[in-house]
């Protein structure tokens, strides 16, 4: 069988088939042929096979039919791989014990096929139909990092307006006094060193938000109904 170079440019969609059944593979292939124009396919006989395509598979398999029994192991066994998160994966087995599909749709395969329903018509479209509800799946979850991302950022700027804007009015503050020597000559340092304190708390709040984000510790609380991160190290707001 031939092997498609995993690392071509502009490559059509792939579809991998991990059977030791060189005769089933064969004919799944000439099922699949005409289902998307220019399709490629790569055949794996080990789960190892199989793990090395997954590895170096530079974008995800659109579709991965994927045996049950194979000589190196269970095909569950593979369904944890990375790689096959983007995939719709179609498990499939000629044993006829009912544990066979249960095991392999829990383990995570979009569906279960019996061999001998690779000829039937309606393969062509479930496999369009595991394809389609593998995208949506994919558009959904991306939907959702954004809003999370969004969410995220949103409370950083919520929690530095709630915690900056106190110390930039005190250095705003002090700093227009030294200016406009409002303050007596005795006040100059106090008011130095509320300037001081002052920068040092901005300090403060922007560093240890970063580090917590960079350490995806961000811890949320509630403040006047709005939620918000609770800086680290300081005293929690529901409870002073």
């Amino acid at each position: 069988m031939s092997h498609v170079n995993p690392e071509k440019p502009d490559m059509p969609p792939r579809i991998l088939i991990i059977d030791d059944d060189s005769s089933f593979a064969k004919i799944a292939e000439i099922r699949l042929r005409g289902w998307r124009p220019g399709v490629q396919f790569c055949f794996a006989t080990l789960l190892a096979d199989a793990r090395k395509y997954l590895d170096e598979a530079p974008e995800p398999f659109v579709l991965v039919l994927l045996d049950q029994h194979l000589p190196d192991g269970m095909g569950t066994e593979i369904l944890s791989h990375p790689k096959l998160e983007q995939s719709a994966v179609l498990a499939m087995s000629s044993d006829s014990d009912p544990i066979v599909p249960a095991n392999a749709v829990r383990a995570g395969a979009g569906h279960f096929l019996a061999k001998t329903q690779l000829r039937e018509h309606l393969f062509l479209p479930l496999v369009e139909a595991l394809v389609e509800q593998k995208r949506i799946q994919q558009e959904l979850l991306a939907a959702k990092i954004r809003e999370s991302r969004l969410q995220t950022i949103q409370r950083l700027i919520a929690t530095l307006r709630h915690e900056i804007n106190n110390p930039l009015g005190a250095v705003l503050g002090g700093t227009y006094l030294l200016r406009t020597r409002v303050s007596g000559a005795s006040s100059d340092d106090e008011t130095s060193r509320l300037i001081e304190s002052s920068g040092e708390r901005i300090s403060h709040v922007l560093k240890e938000l970063c580090r917590a984000a960079e350490l995806d510790e961000l811890e949320e609380v509630t403040k006047a109904q709005e939620q918000l991160f609770q800086i680290p190290g300081d005293p929690r707001w529901d409870e002073k």
